[in-house]
């Protein structure tokens, strides 16, 4: 199970990330207690900061397979580390992979919203995170073992 509580909540730019129709992906509304989804300093992109009392709203994708844990894995690139964090589906708690910043985050960081980011950046980004992913894709298809 992987969290997500940033730019890949967009359906369109998880398509584009995962190269198929988010229809196709079992995703279940979640929640990460301790957790507060801020803005990842000098970016567009948000950040996931641990908050005592805090519970950082997103969603767990359920089916996702290795080569796309990979794909997401080098999408991410340096900045984020993928490591299990709690997470509360429905009452229950449960542990899921998120990323998470690879550098420390000011306690004082603005929190950061998804609509937000739709309405300000989206149509302007899109198609680049579309072309990275895809060129990323290629990569990992060469490197793979038949």
């Amino acid at each position: 199970m992987l969290f997500v509580y940033g730019t890949l909540r967009d359906p369109d730019l998880l398509s584009a990330v995962l190269g198929r129709s988010r229809k196709t992906t079992a995703e279940i509304m979640a929640a990460a207690p301790g957790f507060a989804v801020v803005h990842y300093p000098r970016r567009i992109y948000p950040a996931l900061l641990r908050k005592p009392g805090a519970a950082a709203a997103g969603s767990v994708l359920t089916d996702l397979t290795p080569f796309e844990m990979d794909l997401l894995d080098a999408f991410e690139g340096e900045e984020y580390r993928r490591e299990i964090i709690p997470v509360i589906i429905g009452e229950e708690l449960h542990e899921a992979f998120a990323y998470v910043p690879a550098t420390a985050i000011p306690a004082d960081a603005p929190a950061w919203t998804l609509r937000d980011w739709q309405d300000q950046h989206k149509s302007r980004v899109l198609a680049g995170e579309r072309a990275t992913a895809d060129e990323l894709r290629r990569k990992l298809i060469a490197i793979r073992p038949n």
